[in-house]
């Protein structure tokens, strides 16, 4: 990542109200705090050595940081609904960012739980946005 892009990153989550942001993947991690109360952002850098152990979810994740849409935004109506059976690759909710739409895609066949994150809500990459149930453990 460059520092051009650290610091469209810190833009945008200073005019959506992020506070803080992580990203990592191999070799690489970023962690951006922004002192929202002034114009000053603080970065840190560093290569990551050892991969993270992440809890096991199995669900739907935000692709990126942005405001997560329940209800397409420019129809109005809902994306998808709990207790709906999705395929993989279909679109179960709309990340927002500014005018850009990104649409937020099931990662397997399954049944989708609640949402757990309220429409409107600002959410950073990776953020649990649906339990899915798979066909296995949907039946029992």
């Amino acid at each position: 990542m460059t520092l051009e892009e650290i610091e469209r990153l810190a833009g945008w989550c200073t005019r959506a109200g992020i506070g803080e942001i992580e990203l990592a993947q191999t070799g690489f991690s970023l962690r951006l705090r922004l002192n929202l109360q002034s114009s000053v952002a603080e970065t840190s850098l560093a290569v990551a050595t050892t991969p993270k152990a992440e809890a096991a979810f199995n669900g739907v994740r935000a692709p990126g940081v942005g405001v997560f849409r329940l209800d397409h935004p420019t129809t109005g109506r809902p994306v998808a609904a709990s207790g709906q059976t999705v395929r993989k690759g279909e679109t179960v909710g709309v990340l927002q960012v500014g005018s850009h739409l990104k649409a937020v895609l099931a990662p397997d066949d399954g049944v989708l739980g609640a949402a757990l994150v309220e429409d409107g809500a600002v959410v950073g990459y990776g953020t649990p946005l649906y339990a899915l149930a798979t066909a296995d453990r949907a039946r029992q």
